[in-house]
């Protein structure tokens, strides 16, 4: 069995669970409230599982290092949102993010097949274990702020409702706006960090093999502006309170720019050459 055929089933177990969440949201299902969930969690295990097996035999592990790709990189993102959100099923029984969560991470497995592979001139192989960790830290603090966005776009869709008194039965599936804000909040302050350290790790890196800086590079000038960004929001929230709508655009702001820094241009480049 080839990877494309792993990740295109990975991509229809998590199909399935986001038919099974949408299903139960909207009132359509008449089992227990506890055997959804239980659905949920195996197709997520065997999602990620399939996931793991496909870039195991993508040769992403070598000796000499980490062979990352474009696709590789995807994957390996996907895998930790993934784990992050089945992490949070078994202990907190948070649902109601893979109401967004769950289609969403459909997209990229389906599309990782068509993604540029190791003989692009696009890959990266890690060559010391500095340069691993930067990429292993950088993809963490993807995974963990694509949750605070999804997070974000929820508070968006809570707010708006409760505001206009339009509580449809979608809405009434989401959590409270109280514990959706404070979930987001700590995984922003996660990301902070994570993202922080990514700059710092690349940097030193960088020093290290090059005895240089690139500050100018796309990557870490996009990278800095996504830091600046959640950084100027958890001082602006220690000292007031933002409305909502604002911290919940400059949460997806900072996210698309770290996206961007990280993939966006990579995969310009990969399908130009």
């Amino acid at each position: 069995m080839n990877s494309s055929l792993l990740f295109l089933t990975a991509g229809t177990c998590m199909l399935v669970a986001s038919f099974i969440i949408w299903r139960e949201a909207l009132g359509r299902y008449a089992g227990a409230n506890q055997q959804p969930a239980n659905q949920i969690t195996s197709l997520l295990a065997i999602a990620i599982g399939l996931n793991i097996w496909a870039v195991h035999l993508m040769d992403s592990f070598t000796a000499n290092g980490i062979n990352f790709t474009l696709a590789t990189g995807v994957a390996v993102a996907t895998l930790l949102v993934q784990g992050i959100y089945m992490i949070g099923i078994m202990r907190h029984g948070i649902r109601g993010l893979g109401l967004f969560l769950l289609p969403a991470s459909v997209v990229p497995l389906i599309l990782i097949p068509i993604l540029p592979e190791a003989h692009t001139p696009n890959w990266v192989q890690t060559s010391s274990p500095l340069e691993t960790g930067h990429l292993l830290i950088s993809l963490l603090a993807y995974a963990v702020l694509t949750l605070a966005a999804l997070h974000a776009v929820m508070q968006i869709m809570l707010d708006r409702a409760l505001k206009k008194k339009r509580l449809t039965v979608l809405v009434q599936a989401l959590p409270s706006l109280f514990d959706i804000e404070r979930h987001m909040m700590a995984q922003v302050k996660i990301a902070t960090v994570l993202v922080a350290l990514s700059v710092f790790s690349g940097l030193s890196w960088q020093w290290m093999e090059f005895q240089h800086f690139a500050i100018l590079n796309h990557k870490v000038l996009l990278a800095l502006f996504s830091l600046g960004i959640l950084i100027l929001l958890l001082i602006k929230r220690h000292y007031s309170d933002w409305p909502t709508r604002i911290v919940s655009r400059t949460v997806i702001g900072a996210y698309f720019l770290l996206m961007l820094a990280y993939f966006g241009v990579s995969l310009i480049k990969s399908w130009m050459y």
